[in-house]
């Protein structure tokens, strides 16, 4: 149950796109250019006039849209004119920046989510009947009501999620990383292990070979990957086992920019050719991701951290998340790690290690991040617990405070 995913490279010509999606590409620049008040401003501030768009010609003219851009515009500006009397359904991101914001569907939109939400669940082994249980955060818009499937908050402790969990039994588990990796870490401890589930879900964050290698260890079952946005709902998702992700819904066309002196990874920019109310059109997620060359299609085998948690070198360089991962998850002995660049470029490090493991792992970790940031960033390493805020649905390892977030 696979969708072809129109994908697109900076510099390539929209006309190489399916005829179909062509066309839906110009019915929505057209209608969005006219009755949309921000893009209607967004576009003409950057010269493009709104009554000649062309696919071919201007659709990599068009400015990106980015979360400051929509914080700095009325919530009635990002919908179309003809349509603001309609129900819409009001949902907060999760917040990543600290800095929530609204996103409005339709229902029609509503419906294309949790269809793509269901197909992809199906894709990963679930079926019709079994019990799911579902992290969810506060802020997140209200989940329809399915046979046999139940919520629980992510803002309650461990103690009181494991005890749901052992209650209900779930078939399949899905939540945030952060918060299944302290189920899995509590589990673990217990003797006898209680039955796990079928299916774990991971979300909200990157999964690394570490991190999914934790959860399969807790759990006992297989773990998938899914990659959403509350802006777009869900966009891709990798079953268990799989090293690439697969595209959630036809609908949404992906372009990927390449990151100065960063040629492992992409910037993800998205377009939602069905979306009418509420349009995204070259949404910049800020997100990174690693694609594959040598694959057909050179589909995503990562997600690799956010653009603003790219860490600052003195020089104005930038180095990804995602290399910061790669070197850390090869330490032995690490059982989870926290990353946190200040104004100064100064870099705070905390290793949560397994016993026996500590000053070796401080030494190492020092040569390697100083061989890959250079010795002009001083860096300061410690062994210590990491503090994960379970109310926030998402937890950032890298984080970097070194600039305004995009």
């Amino acid at each position: 149950m696979r969708d072809a995913l129109p994908v697109m490279n900076p510099g390539a010509s929209t006309a190489s796109s399916p005829p179909a999606a062509s066309r839906r590409l110009q019915r929505l620049m057209t209608d969005a250019g006219r009755h949309v008040p921000l893009y209607r401003g967004l576009w003409a501030a950057s010269g493009i006039d709104v009554d000649d768009l062309r696919v071919a010609g201007d659709f990599q003219r068009l400015p990106w849209l980015d979360k400051a851009t929509l914080r700095s515009c009325r919530p009635e500006d990002r919908l179309h004119d003809r349509r603001r009397d309609i129900h819409l359904a009001e949902e907060l991101s999760s917040g990543s920046s600290d800095e929530p914001l609204s996103v409005f569907k339709d229902r029609a939109a509503q419906l294309r989510r949790r269809w793509a939400f269901l197909r992809a669940l199906l894709a990963c082994g679930y079926r019709p009947g079994q019990r799911c249980l579902l992290l969810t955060s506060r802020r997140s818009a209200k989940w329809p009501t399915v046979a046999r499937w139940s919520y629980a908050n992510i803002g309650e402790d461990t103690a009181t999620l494991a005890s749901r969990l052992d209650a209900l039994r779930p078939d399949v588990l899905y939540g945030p990383l952060s918060t299944l990796e302290l189920l899995a870490a509590q589990r673990t401890q217990r003797t006898p292990r209680p039955a796990g589930p079928r299916l774990v879900i991971s979300t909200a964050e990157q999964l690394t070979r570490q991190r999914r290698a934790t959860l399969e260890r807790g759990f006992g079952a297989p773990v998938a990957d899914f990659y959403g946005l509350s802006e777009l709902g869900l966009v891709a998702y990798r079953t268990p086992g799989n090293p690439q992700f697969t595209p959630a819904r036809s609908s949404l066309m992906l372009e990927f920019f390449p990151i100065a002196g960063e040629p492992s990874v992409e910037r993800l920019v998205v377009t939602d050719l069905a979306e009418r109310t509420s349009p995204w059109i070259r949404y910049d997620t800020a997100d990174l991701v690693k694609r594959d060359p040598q694959l057909a299609g050179r589909p995503i085998v990562e997600l690799a951290g956010r653009s603003m948690d790219c860490i600052v070198l003195p020089d104005g360089g930038l180095v990804s998340p995602y290399r910061i991962d790669v070197l850390l998850e090869q330490v032995p002995g690490l059982r989870a790690f926290e990353v946190v660049q200040h104004a100064d470029l100064t870099l705070d490090v905390t290793l949560d290690m397994a016993p026996d493991g500590g000053e070796q792992a401080c030494s190492s970790v020092r040569r390697e991040l100083e061989f890959i940031l250079g010795t002009n960033s001083p860096i300061r390493i410690r062994i210590g617990t990491i503090q994960r805020d379970l109310a926030r649905t998402k937890f950032r390892p890298i984080r970097s405070l070194a600039r305004s977030p995009a």
